[in-house]
């Protein structure tokens, strides 16, 4: 049987360490992305020594990792009536949905993602979560192209293209450098279809540590985590 489809979302967090979490569910995608692109960089220093024919490029550092998404916002009802949910359909008797205006759904996203907020003086920093794939950042650009009107001038579909930061704090950094050694402290960020088992295995090579570590974490349900929840490792000695 397949399974149930799944839905790009955003969770909202009030600081970089990704330690308080405002909203599980701050913004769910109607209408998942067709696609996306992560743009990974890199700065080297390509300065040539006077009379060498070439030169060496020296490592300077790594900027923030970029995420460009595009959303469809469609306010007609054509996607809800077309969404192929035959339990749906059958609940409501194929009466028509009720319809999210444009407008909403663009506040909904903006709100979660690019509002300054008076509380932390900034816009939330949002994890981004869709299937396996896992992005933390903060909102750099939103361009919004209207695309169909209702006869009073009303937006009824309009394509948001959003620019995603990468943004972490320095020690949440520092962690993630660290090689898989199991000698070494870790943290690591749950992502969509994670297990504990799995993520033990990834540390220890070997899932035999994971009933200590949901121990030492406080976990209970230890087949259904949370994605964007953070879970500690210690050394292997420590829980062997």
């Amino acid at each position: 049987m397949q399974g149930e489809l799944a839905k790009l979302e955003i969770i909202t967090y009030k600081d970089s360490s990704y330690n308080n979490k405002v909203s599980s569910n701050a913004f769910n995608a109607f209408i998942n992305p067709e696609n996306y692109s992560v743009t990974y960089k890199t700065e080297f220093d390509s300065q040539q020594s006077i009379g060498t024919p070439k030169s060496e490029q020296r490592y300077i550092a790594s900027p923030p990792t970029d995420l460009n998404l595009e959303f469809l916002f469609d306010g007609t009802g054509v996607v809800q009536k077309n969404s192929g949910n035959r339990l749906l359909n059958l609940i409501t008797g194929g009466s028509d949905f009720a319809r999210e205006t444009v407008k909403k759904q663009l506040d909904d996203f903006y709100q979660a993602t690019g509002q300054y907020n008076g509380g932390i003086h900034r816009p939330y920093h949002v994890i981004i979560s869709w299937g396996e794939f896992l992005f933390r950042g903060v909102l750099s650009e939103f361009t919004i192209e209207y695309k169909l009107f209702d006869n009073e001038g009303l937006p009824l579909r309009a394509v948001g293209k959003a620019k995603f930061c990468e943004s972490i704090s320095s020690t949440l950094a520092e962690a993630e450098c660290k090689t898989n050694s199991p000698d070494l402290t870790h943290t690591r960020m749950v992502k969509a279809g994670d297990t504990l088992p799995l993520m033990t295995e990834r540390i220890y090579g070997d899932d035999k540590y994971y009933l200590e570590v949901a121990r030492i974490n406080n976990i209970t349900s230890f087949r259904q985590l949370q994605p964007g929840t953070e879970i500690f490792f210690p050394p292997i000695e420590k829980v062997s």
